[in-house]
């Protein structure tokens, strides 16, 4: 048994016995009273063969959730969603437990590949690939940082789907949203972008008197090598650095299952059917009409149900191109060779982007004493566990003639008191996949010294992935084929932007505890001198992971699967509502912009139908 399952039966546990009074005072006390009370999920609709609904939507992620439960809103529709896993575990709803999901049964858990020669510090060359499998899919089990993106993602998106422009898409951003943070709506500039009344609460609590000194310590820092200090980075100024807000408040995380799928479970017209996974879409053959799907319930059989108005798929990036080369609709040299007969030639699984990163390690202040801030944790469980900073750049190489205005770099920072370094020795491990020497490495930093772990993320990759099927077992997982540094630019950027943060050291703090930049044990580097240009750029190849944020593989536009009204071309009555239908990756966290699409899809939809909901 891994620790993560462990830390998720222990919760389990505490739920059962949750009424014993020690135990409330402690949990009080604890502050997570809130995610250990019982939460009311949708209790899961018993489904039989032959069953009809108007729309059946398949994922109850960021994207399926939110769509299926504005849908319900029209009281003669029958809904169904569809979801693979169960409810969500105390560890999901908790905010700071985010790190304990992987590897579990909420996790699909998949394995994706890097190329031949990129992340030799991954054994085999692969990284674990965590997605939510659970009510709220990746929104339940992601580490809750709130982003948009910028306007400028968006009007580029419109030029290939008209429609998703920033003043249009910025409706159903506010239509999602709950601020709560008080900061920003005190500042007029900035209130007018956002919204207190939608379904999705955004928190950016006070911290602890020690978190905040780290936090501004840090943000200084940023200052001193030209990282402009900004109230928010989803606001009127994004480039800039910030501590960032956080998909939760009031000590429970704010998944779609939460914010969506709790208040609209009463609805008479709204089923939701737990542990039922969807093999394929039913298509008639005469009038490429998807008319149902073919679905496994948790008791191994197997059924169809059908759908009278739309199948709408939301499995989300890697689920949803799966579903539909299994359905016939892809790529034909991907189907062809599997023996499966190819209804409509689209590029399925294609334009995979993700959000890599490169990270980089800084020590600070040596001694023991700096273990307090580990202490603090536990006064944090009902928010973030570590202090956290996120800045959002625009660092320029000669290598990558980009003339945008938005940035292209984001950078986190977590900061780790010393003695720290078993935990870092296993989350290295077991969630990153990163190889024993690296682990080591970074963790002995942190036996006696204070840690600055800086993720250093491209945030518009030129690099293309795909998803492919394995085989035409449905139960068998996708290759994913990250595709990372495919075209060398993105290798020129990522060495720009290390170099940039690196200067990190000449900062005062910095410089007054004598910080240096770790030198990690790069499987491949072996023989570079260290610091030279062709040191970091081994480094920045070898030492790549991804932020978890897949999508685009069944893209917008003409040349794309879907189109603006996300309509999967050639198929009637075929719809996709995740983030695999984003043309490019947006500059930020991809939870926050696939609500907008579920939001905005089911909007579109009910006009599709004549009726207007705003």
């Amino acid at each position: 048994m891994n620790l993560n399952v462990f830390v998720n039966n222990f919760l389990g546990f505490i739920q059962s016995v949750r009424d014993i009074p020690w135990l409330r005072w402690l949990l009080r006390f604890l502050a997570l009273s809130q995610a250990i009370e019982p939460v009311g999920w949708p209790t899961s609709f018993p489904l039989k063969d032959g069953d009809s609904f108007d729309f059946i939507v398949v994922g109850a992620g960021s994207g399926g959730a939110t769509v299926a439960a504005r849908l319900s809103e029209i009281p003669q529709w029958k809904v169904l969603l569809l979801e693979a896993g169960g409810d969500p575990p105390a560890a999901s709803v908790i905010p700071s437990l985010f790190a304990t999901l992987a590897h579990t049964e909420y996790d699909w858990d998949y394995t994706a590949q890097l190329d031949k020669g990129i992340g030799q510090s991954h054994p085999g060359g692969k990284i674990f690939m965590t997605r939510g499998k659970m009510l709220g899919g990746s929104s339940s089990n992601n580490y809750e940082i709130y982003a948009r993106g910028v306007p400028e993602d968006y009007n580029e998106w419109s030029e290939v789907a008209p429609g998703w422009d920033w003043n249009t898409v910025l409706y159903y951003f506010k239509k999602l949203e709950r601020m709560t943070d008080p900061v920003v709506l005190s500042n007029p500039y900035n209130a007018k972008l956002h919204s207190t009344s939608g379904p999705v609460a955004i928190s950016r609590p006070k911290a602890n008197a020690v978190f905040e000194k780290i936090n501004e310590r840090v943000l200084n820092a940023y200052e001193e090598i030209g990282i402009k200090r900004v109230l928010e980075n989803n606001g009127p100024e994004i480039v800039g650095a910030s501590r960032p807000h956080f998909t939760f408040a009031d000590g429970r995380r704010s998944s779609t299952a939460e914010a969506y799928l709790r208040p609209a479970q009463d609805r008479p017209n709204f089923f939701v059917t737990k542990f039922a996974r969807v093999t394929n879409v039913l298509i008639d053959p005469l009038t490429n009409r998807a008319y149902g799907v073919r679905v496994m319930l948790n008791s191994c059989e197997k059924i169809d149900v059908f759908a009278n108005i739309e199948v709408i798929l939301s499995a989300g990036s890697i689920d949803t191109p799966k579903i539909l080369m299994l359905s016939g609709i892809g790529p034909s040299e991907v189907l062809e060779p599997l023996h499966i007969n190819v209804i409509t030639d689209l590029p399925v699984g294609k334009n995979l982007q993700d959000h890599s990163f490169t990270p980089l390690v800084f020590t600070g202040q040596r001694g023991i004493q700096t273990a307090i801030q580990n202490v603090f944790v536990a006064s944090e469980l009902d928010a973030y566990p570590t202090p956290t900073q996120t800045s959002f750049l625009k660092v320029n190489s000669s290598h990558y003639n980009d003339r945008r205005e938005k940035p292209n770099i984001q950078t986190f920072n977590i900061h780790v008191g010393a003695t720290a370094a078993p935990i870092i020795l296993y989350g290295c491990r077991t969630i990153i996949n990163y190889d024993e020497d690296y682990c080591f490495s970074m963790s002995k930093a942190n036996v006696y010294n204070e840690i600055d772990v800086t993720s250093v993320l491209l945030l518009h990759p030129l690099s293309r992935g795909q998803v492919k099927l394995r085989s035409k077992n449905p139960f068998d997982a996708p290759i994913i084929e990250l595709g990372y540094y495919r075209n060398k630019k993105d290798v020129a950027l990522a060495v720009e932007a290390v170099k940039f943060m690196l200067r990190l050291t000449e900062t005062s703090y910095y410089q007054n505890v004598g910080s240096k930049v770790v030198k990690l044990k790069i499987k491949g580097c072996e023989g570079l001198e260290y610091g030279t240009d062709a040191y970091w750029r081994c480094y920045v190849v070898n030492s790549v992971s991804s932020i978890l944020h897949p999508v685009g593989t069944c893209a917008m536009g003409p040349d794309g699967v879907v189109d603006e009204r996300l309509r999967v071309y050639n198929i009637k009555g075929l719809r996709i509502v995740d983030a695999s239908i984003m043309p490019l990756i947006p500059s930020g966290n991809t939870n926050i912009p696939t609500i907008m699409i579920g939001e905005k899809a089911a909007d579109m939809i009910k006009e599709d139908y004549s009726f207007t909901w705003r």
